[in-house]
């Protein structure tokens, strides 16, 4: 303390320097072993004893105090939870991307519009798929007709083969072949019809939108269908009967052989005829879907968060998705998987009504985390509004950044706020258990030795080390199972402060926690 002052030390040398001068006067001796570079020597050692006194001194004279923080074992509900962070999602969005290239047009809604599932968006015009369309329905035709021309060809080698037999089972047969090629061909025509029918509307839809219903359209192609099935019955009723009918000219020998053989050559083609009008009509199905894919609908209610085109634009290339949330990823790459989707995308259309968070939990506390836990979320953007909420899954995948496993929980809120948006940041805070009436105190109260926990007990002014066992803990507060019991004063802080008797200096040293617990108080005890 002494060697900081720098004027008592100069003090000290020069008047030292005046005494050994006025011995040196009086005493000769004195003189000789003051002389040369041992006056230094000695000088420096009688400083150094009076310094290491005068400390000594400072010591003896100055006092210290220790003073504690204390507060009182309460009884009641302490409450255990983890936190993690995300972003708010949705779990119903539309992505539209359209796979028909061609030019918007008709385009009526804008970002912020509430659409209606079913509800026409806009319209792709497409030259090319109209030709496509026009090319595989005449096609199909074709085939139709080249099957219908077999159909007649066969029906007359069969009046050939029937004039030649007089057998009456023969005639009945081939009377009732007749009446089942008629049935097939009257199929045929009525499958046309409803196609051209179906073709109509949509030609019409497509010329100018709105003005043929979803029910019309929808009720033409039905017809179609039913047409569809009633050609499948008349074709096997047709090879029923044609059955039947080979049958009879069995019995009845082989005097009409050419006849037969005739008969035999039409039946195969008809059967490559046939396979010919398959083939045509599941190419012209596939066209007339992608074909209706021009007119672009919502397939969910909801909100045009995201709108990227506009009339007059080309599109094309992508396809449109509806997805439900079933995150597998933390929430950062939900986000930017999200992100990219949206930029990418002619239009998001997000049910916000599905709104929840999706965050991130650490490996260490995942297992503390249930279904149907109670939540509190807050958000960055939005600093005076908290929601409530429950856990509603969570990913059994984890994933690791940075050599840091997280796992993506799901939560439901409990009532939405238009305040909220897709994408926000959000802090969650998951109750993971609740106790009632138990023992705790402030967690800076427990102090830890190997695997051994104690506290500081204050009674009667005298401080004494007490063994506990603890139970769940929060950032504030730990429950005490036992060792404790309710009312004991246990210490919190410990403040230690030197002061020196001088009033030149002082120096004081303390330590701290993290908060004075519930009855807390302050005791000063010299001395321990």
């Amino acid at each position: 303390m002494l060697l900081k002052n720098n004027t008592v030390l100069e003090r000290t040398v020069f008047m030292f320097k005046k005494v050994f001068t006025s011995i040196k006067s009086f005493c000769p001796k004195l003189k000789i072993i003051f002389s040369g570079r041992r006056k230094y020597f000695i000088i420096g050692i009688i400083i150094i004893l009076i310094t290491s006194g005068g400390y000594y001194y400072y010591k003896k004279n100055s006092s210290s105090k220790t003073q504690y923080q204390t507060e009182t074992v309460q009884k009641g509900m302490i409450t255990s939870s983890v936190s993690g962070s995300g972003n708010m999602t949705v779990d119903q969005e539309e992505s539209i991307k359209p796979t028909v290239s061609g030019t918007v047009s008709n385009l009526k809604v804008s970002v912020g519009d509430q659409v209606e599932k079913g509800q026409f968006l806009f319209y792709i015009e497409s030259p090319e798929t109209d030709i496509s369309l026009t090319k595989s329905y005449a096609s199909y035709t074709q085939a139709v007709q080249s099957l219908q021309n077999a159909q007649t060809q066969y029906l007359q080698n069969q009046l050939n083969l029937s004039q030649t037999n007089q057998n009456t089972e023969v005639t009945k047969a081939a009377s009732s072949l007749l009446q089942a090629e008629q049935s097939l061909e009257s199929a045929y025509t009525s499958l046309l019809q409803a196609n051209s029918d179906y073709n109509k509307l949509i030609e019409k839809d497509d010329t100018t939108p709105g003005s043929v219903t979803t029910t019309e359209i929808t009720i033409a192609d039905e017809k179609a269908e039913i047409a569809s099935i009633a050609l499948k019955a008349a074709r096997q009723n047709y090879i029923d009967t044609q059955a039947s009918y080979n049958q009879a000219l069995a019995n009845s020998g082989i005097n009409q052989e050419i006849a037969q053989q005739q008969l035999v050559s039409s039946q195969a083609a008809i059967d490559t005829a046939q396979l010919n009008v398959d083939a045509a009509l599941a190419s012209y199905n596939n066209e007339k879907t992608q074909a209706s894919k021009r007119t672009v609908r919502a397939s969910i209610s909801g909100m045009v968060t995201t709108l990227n085109i506009k009339n007059g634009d080309t599109v094309g290339g992508s396809s449109s998705s509806s997805t439900s949330s079933t995150s597998t990823s933390t929430s950062s790459s939900t986000s930017a998987s999200s992100s990219s989707s949206s930029s990418s995308a002619s239009m998001v259309i997000d049910d916000l009504s599905t709104l929840k968070a999706s965050v991130a939990i650490n490996e260490a506390d995942i297992s503390k985390v249930q279904k149907g836990q109670k939540t509190t979320l807050t958000f960055d953007a939005i600093t005076d509004l908290t929601l409530t909420g429950k856990v509603e899954k969570i990913n059994q995948t984890g994933t690791n950044s940075q050599n840091v496993i997280t796992y993506n929980v799901t939560i439901g809120i409990d009532e939405l706020n238009l305040k909220v948006k897709p994408q926000m940041n959000v802090s969650a805070e998951i109750v993971t258990e609740v106790k009632q009436n138990v023992l705790y105190i402030s967690a800076s109260a427990v102090k830890t030795s190997g695997n051994t926990h104690y506290v500081q007990i204050m009674k009667d002014s005298l401080v004494t080390e007490q063994s506990v066992e603890v139970g769940i803990s929060n950032d504030t507060d730990i429950e005490v199972t036992s060792g404790l019991s309710e009312g004991d004063t246990v210490i919190t802080q410990t403040v230690t402060t030197d002061t020196a008797k001088s009033s030149s200096s002082s120096s004081s040293k303390s330590s701290s926690s993290n908060r004075s617990g519930p009855g807390g108080g302050s005791l000063g005890i010299p001395g321990l």
